[in-house]
């Protein structure tokens, strides 16, 4: 299978996953009201211990594990905390005040926010994927080229996450029933964007899986050290503790190790914009679960979706 073609995939089964968090946080946060410090302690020390034990199982992870340099424990140290526990808490602090569909807006916005981070650390040219210097012979006209499309599909995705998540609606912005749970949003996309790009080149050095089990099992661990100073809400039935393991599988472990090993073969900004269509799943799963059901505006920002998904993966 070509690199290309297996990166998006794992992207996809990213997407998936992270669409549903949402689902499965609006249930155990507002139907099991389950605090959502518990739940973001308990889907990383699930995730993460599953991937614990795979790791150990594996010889060179045990070998790398035993090397680790200084550089690697410093980034693993403060991106877990940031990337893992304090992106979940925004997301389910968001889940409980918003609906599903408006807490996905934290992934409509988190391309916006990898292409800004990616641009203060790393500049325009290793940001946008620039045939120009691939090549070595399509010179400045061409990068410009890649570099409009690029920022095309960024507000194609936007436009539509917003009409998917009905931010914009025939009767113009939905913005007067904003709340602080919007806030949470926007700071869980901030999160995720610092975690994908700073995340980019540990990652490189660590693998995926790696770097993924470093990260949640410190970030479980940041956030334990708090825990018994707050007063918590916790699982109490088969229910609840069923909804809480699809959390840390399904929406933890295969979304947060397909997306950063889709790092290993997308560019930034293919990876980037494929965030855009978690509102769109996360929509069809409130659809199937929840008994939503989707407006032609909805379906309207899904085609825009769709092309910024084409316009960011044309090679």
């Amino acid at each position: 299978m070509p690199r290309f073609v297996l990166g998006l995939f794992l992207a996809v089964l990213s997407v998936a996953g992270f669409a549903s968090t949402f689902i499965v946080g609006a249930a155990l946060t507002k139907t099991c009201h389950v605090s959502p410090e518990a739940l973001a302690f308990l889907r990383f020390l699930i995730a993460g211990g599953v991937m614990a034990a795979w790791e150990a199982a594996r010889p060179p992870a045990r070998a790398r594990l035993r090397n680790l340099a200084r550089r690697d424990w410093a980034d693993v140290l403060w991106l877990g905390p940031v990337g893992t526990t304090l992106m979940a808490w925004c997301v389910f602090m968001g889940c409980a005040r918003v609906s599903a569909a408006n807490a996905s807006m934290a992934d409509a916005l988190t391309p916006i926010m990898i292409f800004l981070f990616g641009l203060v650390k790393m500049g325009w040219g290793r940001v946008t994927w620039c045939r120009g210097r691939a090549s070595g012979n399509r010179g400045q006209a061409s990068a410009r080229g890649v570099l409009a499309r690029e920022i095309t599909a960024l507000v194609c995705g936007l436009v539509g996450a917003a009409l998917v998540i009905q931010v914009v609606t025939a009767e113009g912005l939905a913005l007067d029933a904003y709340s602080s749970g919007d806030v949470y949003v926007m700071l869980a996309a901030a999160t995720w964007g610092v975690y994908t790009v700073y995340g980019r080149e540990p990652i490189a050095r660590l693998g995926a899986s790696l770097f993924t089990m470093l990260t949640m099992l410190v970030g479980a661990a940041a956030l334990g050290l708090v825990l018994p100073f707050l007063d918590l809400a916790w699982p109490t039935t088969p229910s609840a503790w069923g909804l809480v393991a699809t959390l840390g599988l399904v929406s933890t472990l295969l979304p947060f190790w397909t997306w950063n090993a889709a790092q290993k073969y997308l560019p930034m900004s293919v990876l980037g914009v494929s965030a855009y269509f978690t509102p769109v799943f996360a929509v069809a799963l409130a659809g199937i679960f929840l008994g939503e059901s989707a407006t032609t505006l909805q379906w309207l920002g899904t085609a825009f979706v769709v092309l910024s998904g084409i316009l960011a993966a044309r090679r």
